[in-house]
């Protein structure tokens, strides 16, 4: 008893004076109990013998009392559910004005993410029940923008599907950026309540965080929820060096309780736990851990995971510096009898035996373990069989790194990248005027590009390469004279590098630096790997990059590449997500933990800031248990009524008419969706501006907002006003009414269904033009031949049953460069000139193309800023949506222009 009063407590009507019509039901009871219930009809033959009686009393029927009882309790069932019965209810938000969600989702929301929206979800709840206005942020960036964006004001109904539609970034959030967005983007009057759904952490600087709950709060009010202590996120900070142990550390913010159990885990590429290390949270704000894993695996491990913690902040990832190749020395039988300081194999074997599995041996014998690289220290003749069988090795793939020395000084030219001059260059004799030589700065297209170099190496001897080499050799690095110092070039698969001084210090002291250890592991790092991809630009190129869950992917038209020498300074954005850069053959690991090193919690906040943290409890609205409650008890109702109207069973096929007219009813009252707020009238009545429904809801609303701007610019422009916007979806709504379709391509699109796509062919075959925004910038390049962008790749899958004619990039004269403005491209957020149309259109259509493919996301321009105060890219981004609305109102009546020189001549004839 006591757990129903405790239930019923929590027991809250939103509606309560619908409870008033519960005072109706006696008055209801009377009705149905003085309304005789239908009369039964029954055959019966002898009836004609009764005409003519007049019954002198009449006694009506009634209806039984119980099931006057079950009619009265679907009654106060529905008045009941009417009155919006909620258990546990959230307080109302007593606020007027507009409220507003700021989403933390940088790289540590992945941890808390789930906990954030269902925080925001309840918020919604609650401004959807006082009819609030939202609007909604994330702190963040999204992909390739430096700036944010500020979504609404919009019902909270369809601000929480855009809550639940947002995704976490692996990257910080920008505070700073954020509060540049809302001072430029606060245009109302009204009072703004803030709600700011954090994860505790701060992600940027305390100054920033502190400036940011200022401006939140200029507006109105400030709430900054935020999990528990407990439940703050966790960084994984990497202190790893080759050859050693694996050594991370657990960073956690100020105030985390000590002994919370933990686990580190060491992954194979394949995501096998390879070793797994327990650990629990000390009483700092640091836990060393350290995985001593088996030799025999350890090449194995490919990245180390924070189990438990999704996100890039629990992620490290290891490259290849961290990978042990195997790597053979070259050695003669009498290595052994030299002085270790002079012998040129010791110098190397110190430099890259902790990074690398070395084995030694002959030429032979090496070849035969068929390594990563094949070290030559001063190697000079080679017999025959040896030297073919080696150079099939290198053809294959491998890597063939050779130093000069006394024994190469003969002209030997065989396996080397250029030919050799017979003799060396000597600059430390008294003999000779030459003076030893320092090292040059690498060029951008040398591997070694980006290194320290440090003053004090100095070249007293090399072999100099013949003159007349080749432009297929690479110079990777050079003395201050010009003089080539290291030289590589490609062998079918494989690669020759010649260093041309030696291995030891007899030559340089390059062997005693530490620059020595630095290029001998970037030039076995490019094992396998053709000259042609290394360094051609000196930037580091996107391989893989992680998404917000912290998954390896493939990167897109945003992820951009990263200058070499930055590249351990570099901190992840929103335009150099973390995960892999480099090339096929040599990649390096941007890592969140390495660059952000350790985290805070949220500085104090100022005076007036609410700060709490997220709520357990959540409301249950009881509405739809009791309405499908009402509906079971009118079917049983209905039931009981026909067996009692034909107790024989006489009327079974009545009664299966009704009941099936019954269930249809019962099973669209649960599948009922709410209607269009727009009719086909009102379509046909107006020109609207639509977009296609893309499965990504913040993309929606990009796309909407953009529309909605570019309604704005055609009222105030042209002669053209739309009479709104309307997202539409190809297989349920008629395409008919809509001139032109923005189609936006999102990476999460659903497959296009065959009735949807019947309509879309329906739609081009009777006028209608598709805009396709693939959003990835120039790679729509490759959209006939070559290789397609990502969401080119989603494109060709969605649309691959569309009888589509052959498309081409559109001529320089084409009429969407001047259907109303003059253009020389086709600007959006980038401004690619490469936009697609049909080369020959279909007949009937006056040259007008049906389909229009591009990829320079011209929604999300158009939804930036104000279009009244628009900046050069933003007009230039309008003007090409005016020229686009009016090819598809107006056709190709700008391209009689072209003929107008030739009517005026005639004319003047």
């Amino acid at each position: 008893m006591s757990a129903w009063l405790s239930a019923l407590s929590g027991l809250t009507f939103i509606n309560p004076w619908i409870l008033a019509g519960l005072a109706a039901l006696p008055v209801l009871w009377f009705l149905l109990r003085v309304i005789p219930p239908s009369p039964k009809i029954v055959r019966l033959p002898t009836v004609r013998f009764m005409a003519g009686l007049n019954p002198s009393d009449r006694v009506s029927a009634h209806t039984p009392w119980w099931i006057l009882l079950l009619r009265l309790m679907i009654a106060a069932l529905v008045l009941l559910a009417l009155a919006r019965p909620v258990l546990n209810p959230a307080e109302s938000l007593n606020q007027s004005g507009i409220i507003r969600i700021v989403m933390d989702n940088g790289w540590a929301a992945a941890q808390t993410w789930t906990a954030q929206q269902a925080s925001a979800e309840q918020i919604l709840d609650r401004a959807a029940r006082d009819r609030l206005p939202v609007i909604v942020m994330t702190t963040a960036p999204d992909p390739g923008k430096v700036r944010i964006g500020m979504l609404g004001p919009m019902p909270a109904g369809e601000a929480r599907n855009m809550v639940r539609g947002l995704h976490t970034r692996p990257w910080p959030a920008d505070y700073a950026a954020v509060a540049t967005a809302v001072r430029d983007g606060t245009k109302t009057k009204d009072a703004i309540h803030t709600y700011w759904i954090g994860h505790g952490l701060n992600d940027g600087t305390p100054a920033n965080a502190t400036a940011l709950a200022r401006t939140l709060q200029g507006n109105g009010s400030l709430t900054y929820l935020e999990p528990e202590a407990a439940a703050r996120p966790a960084l994984l900070v990497s202190h790893l060096k080759p050859g050693q142990d694996l050594s991370v550390s657990i960073s956690t913010a100020a105030g985390t309780p000590a002994g919370l159990p933990m686990a580190v885990d060491a992954l194979g590429g394949d995501g096998r736990v390879l070793e797994r290390v327990d650990v629990l949270s000390g009483d700092t704000t640091s836990t060393d851990v350290t995985i001593k894993i088996p030799e025999s695996l350890r090449s194995q491990v490919a990245r180390i995971h924070l189990s438990g913690r999704h996100g890039a902040g629990g992620l490290i990832l290891l490259d290849d510096q961290f990978e042990r190749r195997m790597v053979g020395l070259a050695t003669t039988k009498d290595e052994g009898t030299r002085a270790p300081l002079t012998d040129a194999p010791y110098y190397l074997t110190r430099a890259i035996e902790p990074y690398v599995e070395l084995k030694t041996g002959s030429i032979d014998e090496l070849i035969q373990a068929n390594p990563s690289a094949i070290i030559l220290p001063d190697v000079g003749a080679i017999p025959p069989e040896t030297l073919n069988t080696l150079e099939n090795w290198v053809k294959a793939g491998g890597l063939l790194l050779r130093f000069a020395g006394p024994n190469m000084t003969q002209g030997e030219s065989f396996l080397t990248p250029a030919p050799l001059m017979r003799g060396g260059r000597a600059m430390d004799g008294g003999l000779t005027w030459d003076k030893p030589q320092t090292l040059a700065p690498f060029g951008d297209e040398s591997p070694f590009y980006g290194l320290d170099l440090p003053a004090d190496i100095e070249v007293r001897r090399q072999i100099l390469s013949a003159p007349g080499t080749s432009d297929a050799v690479r110079v990777w690095a050079a003395l201050t004279d010009g003089t080539p110092l290291v030289t590589a070039a490609s062998l079918d698969n494989g690669l020759l590098v010649m260093v041309h001084t030696t291995a030891s210090p007899e030559w340089s002291n390059l062997a005693l630096s530490g620059l020595y250890v630095q290029m001998l592991r970037r030039v076995i790092a490019l094992a396998g790997t053709p000259i042609t991809n290394t360094h051609a630009d000196g930037t580091l190129e996107p391989l893989q990059i992680l998404d917000g869950d912290g998954r390896l992917q493939a990167p897109d038209s945003t992820a951009e590449p990263i200058d070499a020498r930055a590249f351990d300074k570099q901190m992840p954005d929103a335009r150099h997500p973390p995960g892999y850069y480099g090339h096929a053959g040599a990649k390096r690991a941007l890592n969140v933990g390495e660059r952000v090193g350790r985290v805070a919690a949220m500085p104090s906040f100022p005076n007036g800031v609410v700060r709490g943290t997220f709520t357990g409890g959540t409301e249950t609205d009881l509405m739809p248990a009791l309405l499908a409650t009402a509906l079971l008890l009118f079917l049983a109702d209905w039931i009981i009524m026909m067996i009692l109207q034909s107790p024989l069973m006489i009327g079974l096929s009545r009664m299966a008419r009704s009941g099936g007219t019954a269930m249809i009813i019962l099973g669209l009252s649960f599948t009922a969706t709410p209607a269009r707020a727009q009719t086909a009238m009102d379509f046909a009545n107006g020109t609207w501006l639509a977009h296609v429904r893309s499965g990504d809801p913040t993309l929606d609303a990009v796309a909407r907002k953009g529309l909605e701007n570019m309604d704005f610019v055609l009222t105030n422009r042209t002669s053209v006003e739309p009479a709104g916007v309307v997202m539409v979806d190809p297989e349920k709504d008629d395409l008919a009414f809509f001139p032109l379709l923005y189609w936006p391509i999102a990476p999460s699109a659903p497959p296009v269904s065959d009735k949807a796509l019947k309509a879309i062919q329906y739609y081009l075959d009777h006028g209608g033009i598709i805009l396709f925004d693939t959003r990835d910038q120039g790679a729509t390049v490759a959209l006939p031949t070559g290789v397609p962008g990502r969401n080119q790749i989603i494109l060709r899958n969605m649309v691959a049953g569309l009888n589509v004619p052959p498309l081409s990039i559109a001529p320089e004269d084409h009429v969407l460069k001047r259907s109303f403005y003059l253009l020389e491209s086709f600007p959006g957020r980038y401004d690619s000139k490469n936009l697609w149309v049909e080369e020959q259109t279909a007949i009937g259509r006056d040259g007008v193309s049906s389909v229009i493919v591009g990829g320079n996301d011209w929604a999300a321009m158009w939804a930036e800023g104000d279009p009244e105060r628009p900046t050069m890219s933003q007009e230039m981004s309008y003007r090409f949506g005016v020229n686009l609305m009016m090819y598809a109102l107006t056709g190709n009546y700008k391209a009689d222009q072209v003929h107008l020189p030739h009517i005026l001549e005639r004319l003047g004839q």
